[in-house]
């Protein structure tokens, strides 16, 4: 079995037509749906945005 480090090296080696091939199929090769990787996505871009006025306001305490 491959490391993790392993196959990202793998990755960088593959010409640019194989690794748009890889990122259309990567959501089947885990398990996931497309849709799904799209909403957690958003669920983390989400959660990094700090613009909440509670936010402010527990900074302010």
């Amino acid at each position: 079995m491959k490391t993790l480090q392993e196959i990202e090296d793998a990755i960088e080696t593959l010409p640019l037509p194989d690794r748009f091939q890889l990122y259309n199929d990567l959501p089947q090769l885990i398990g996931r749906g497309v849709e799904d990787l799209d909403w957690q996505r958003l669920a983390i871009e989400r959660f990094f945005e700090d613009d909440s006025a509670d936010d402010e306001a527990y900074d302010q305490i």
